[in-house]
């Protein structure tokens, strides 16, 4: 390898590596769209770095055609820039359906309509694609240097129907998505907390925000670079006819090596580019650092351990099926304060202001938790929690 060749292939497989936390985060989370998307990027780093590695030399026209593994990429990368794309306006879709919070159905946790809704918009495409795109193939495969093998087009309008009108289709889903949720969030920006919360969606502002950004930033990577193509394609291959017997003709077996210099780099500096924003977003969080301890833990780092769990768990049946209100702010924070108290052996508390009678279910020992209520009447003890009622403790904590 040259020097270009072992800097793409270098920064291809650092961007691979960057990417996997990432995608460990979102497939614990259940986020298919984001999976999906980072999926894509994964393969075509990967890619990017196996081809850098193998067709970077001086020689790389006669390196290896390696059979087997271009027909496999080649099918493989044929639906990748749709893929991506589809992934991306799934992704602000999703965002767009839980910040307008009017399809129940669709937002439930185990929604099975969600689930279908979301593989069938992020990866019927790609497989379409897939499928088909051989059709017009124009050979078996072309190797271009620090590209690799890569898949060559009949001048046909055929091509741009099967193959490139995708990434526009997919292109314009996504900004018009982008636009809702940009509008919608601007309408309800002072309840999406509680919007959130609601749908159970299992976010948070800091996460949806995160989420919006990184969507935003593919959208203004990709859908200029997919325009593009989809123009320049449609200025070489026009209106041609196609003819499958004359495509597939009797040379189209044959292996064809083009030289271009460092010119065809700009999708595989994008793929790193995008890794490395994916990175910053997602693989440096306070769930992602959380899950690096954790991983640090089981490989036998105990020095981690006491970092991990650290925080009381609220139950996802509670999270998920109750809006957040003053009454379960009010709970969240008891949970938060007792699991702070949980490192003390004993909790000594005094008299109360004005003490009444209390049902011997919450008695413990010799220490009676007494409870005031500004009438001093003996009443029912959920009647007198449910009124206004003043609770004050003198208690002294006795450290272990």
């Amino acid at each position: 390898m040259n020097s270009e060749g072992s800097c793409i292939a270098a920064f291809s497989f650092l961007a691979f590596v960057l990417l996997i936390p990432p995608f460990a985060y979102h497939r614990k989370q259940g986020n298919i769209p984001a999976c999906s998307l980072i999926f894509w990027l994964c393969y075509e780093n990967l890619v990017s770095f196996v081809n850098a590695i193998i067709w970077s030399s001086e020689d790389f026209d006669t390196a290896t055609t390696a059979p087997g593994y271009c027909d496999l990429t080649v099918r493989i990368t044929s639906g990748a820039s749709s893929g991506k794309l589809a992934s991306i306006a799934t992704v602000m879709f999703n965002l767009f359906m839980i910040i307008r919070a009017e399809n129940h159905k669709f937002l439930e946790p185990k929604s099975k309509r969600r689930l279908i809704t979301n593989i069938a918009m992020c990866w019927a495409t790609s497989l379409f694609v897939m499928s088909t795109s051989i059709i017009v193939q124009a050979t078996r495969y072309v190797i271009f240097r620090y590209r690799g093998c890569l898949a060559a087009y009949a001048y046909s309008y055929l091509t741009l129907i099967l193959v490139q009108i995708w990434n526009l289709i997919w292109s314009a889903i996504a900004l018009v998505f982008a636009l809702l949720t940009l509008i919608t969030y601007v309408k309800k920006r002072r309840d999406i907390g509680d919007i959130l919360r609601c749908t159970g969606s299992g976010l948070n502002n800091r996460r949806f925000a995160r989420l919006v950004i990184f969507s935003l930033l593919i959208i203004f990577v990709l859908v200029p670079f997919a325009v593009y193509n989809f123009v320049n394609a449609a200025d070489t291959f026009g209106v041609a006819s196609f003819n499958l017997s004359k495509v597939h003709n009797e040379y189209w077996s044959t292996i064809y090596t083009f030289d271009y210099g460092t010119s065809q780099l700009a999708s595989p500096i994008i793929n790193i580019c995008l890794a490395a924003v994916t990175f910053l977003l997602f693989g440096l969080g306070t769930d992602a650092l959380s899950m690096y301890r954790r991983f640090l833990q089981f490989l036998g780092f105990k020095r981690f351990s006491k970092f991990v769990d650290e925080h009381p768990m609220i139950s996802p049946e509670f999270t998920e099926s109750k809006c957040m209100s003053r009454e379960t702010a009010l709970t969240e924070g008891t949970l938060a304060t007792m699991h702070e108290l949980k490192h003390y052996k004993e909790l000594v508390f005094g008299d109360s202001e004005s003490p009444f009678d209390v049902p011997s279910t919450i008695k413990d020992g010799k220490d009676v938790i007494r409870i005031s209520n500004d009438d001093n009447v003996s009443i029912n003890f959920d009647d007198q929690i449910s009124y206004n009622t003043d609770i004050a403790f003198d208690f002294r904590v006795v450290p272990k």
